[in-house]
């Protein structure tokens, strides 16, 4: 008797399996906009994650085990146009009909300046900076195919801009990824010294059987905690202050006491007017209005102080992030924030600053994402930190095993 009641737990746990699986997915078939034929050997992958594959030659894919949340569905052929979706993990089973379109020969906003030459000798150094890091993590990670990397440079706009052929292959020895990183915009404007990337990671495991799994799930951890992806989810879960973040709101206050002076200074001493020191004392030769010797001194050290100062607020999570009607969760927030992190290892908080360029809502997700991506700009510790080699796919958790 017992023995048949473990035989039906184990059918109804497999039969569970079974129709998870089934339900987890995403399959379709890829053709071309062109002649409507099938497309085969197209990377199919979620963005920023592990889960990819590649179509079969009758163009169609299958994608199991996808993670909980929301992600985009990345689908891209040499020549054809990148095809993205975005889908919410409780849409699925999904089955989908894709139509890659021809990529135009070339971009109509780099058209105007040819593209350089030397592109890479003269700027692969600025680009890898960039894009890739300066961190300690960025010395462990190079470019495999940097020939399909293509630079211009307008001296009118002051303004570095790259593309790509094919994905980048970038390998990360120090987190332990293979990224095939499809480009889509990369630039740096030399006039606002801001520095723009986006495109499609698709994440691989070096290797699984490695010596060096422990170390990298270590460097991973270290990696994690403090980014802008951990600031994202806890944002999402109302967790800022127990992750040890703080969010502090710069205000500009009017310095009063320099505004005084200055009225006095603009008062005492018309254009018109002439002064002289005498026994210690500033006169106004043409009306003798007299001022003290030891004003002057402070006076002096009070006009030399900005317009304004500083002044700092704190902010909680419920302050900037609101749902819709969908229970779809947005930040949007005025001015600069800073974000300071510090967790129970670190001596000193971490300083980041973040603010929105339009300013416009963004919405974000619990696994970290935020769309859309032009609209943060970060600096300070993130401006140095986010880069590729310090980039974690999506579905990471520091919990993972």
């Amino acid at each position: 008797m017992k023995r048949s009641i473990i035989i039906i737990f184990f059918s109804f746990f497999f039969h569970g399996i079974l129709f998870s699986q089934t339900q987890n997915l995403i399959k379709g078939i890829v053709t071309s906009a062109i002649n409507g034929l099938p497309l085969s050997n197209c990377s199919v992958f979620i963005n920023s994650t592990s889960k990819g594959t590649i179509t079969n030659t009758h163009g169609e894919f299958i994608l199991h085990n996808l993670p909980e949340g929301k992600y985009e569905l990345i689908v891209s052929s040499i020549g054809y146009q990148t095809y993205s979706f975005e889908y919410d993990s409780k849409q699925l089973p999904l089955e989908l009909k894709i139509s890659l379109k021809q990529k135009s020969t070339e971009l109509s906003e780099v058209t105007v300046e040819p593209t350089l030459k030397n592109g890479w000798r003269d700027w692969g150094k600025t680009f890898v900076e960039n894009f890739i890091g300066t961190t300690e993590n960025a010395s462990s990670c190079s470019i495999k195919n940097i020939k399909v990397l293509r630079f211009w440079f307008s001296k009118k706009k002051n303004r570095l801009t790259v593309r790509a052929d094919e994905p980048l292959i970038i390998e990360n020895k120090a987190l332990g990824y293979i990224i095939k990183y499809q480009l889509e915009d990369f630039y740096i404007d030399f006039i606002t010294n801001i520095t723009f990337y986006a495109g499609y990671p698709f994440f691989q495991e070096i290797d699984t059987s490695s010596r060096k799994i422990h170390h990298w799930k270590e460097e991973r951890k270290n990696v994690f905690f403090g980014s802008l992806k951990h600031f994202i989810e806890c944002l999402y879960d109302n967790k800022i202050v127990a992750q040890g973040f703080l969010i502090v709101r710069t205000k500009k206050i009017l310095d009063t006491e320099k505004q005084r002076v200055k009225n006095i200074y603009s008062q005492l001493m018309p254009a018109a007017d002439t002064f002289a020191v005498v026994n210690g004392q500033m006169v106004r030769i043409n009306k003798n209005v007299v001022l003290p010797a030891d004003s002057i001194a402070y006076y002096s050290n009070v006009l030399k102080r900005e317009d304004y100062h500083e002044q700092y607020f704190s902010l909680t999570a419920d302050s900037l992030v609101f749902s819709d009607s969908s229970a779809a969760k947005f930040i949007f927030f005025n001015d600069r924030l800073k974000v300071l992190y510090k967790n129970s290892a670190q001596t000193e908080y971490a300083q980041s600053e973040i603010y929105l360029t339009t300013p416009s809502s963004v919405q974000i997700a619990g696994n970290g994402m935020y769309y859309p991506a032009k609209e943060i700009l970060v600096s300070g510790y993130w401006g140095r930190f986010e880069k590729i080699a310090n980039t974690l796919p999506l579905d990471y958790s520091p919990d993972e095993k």
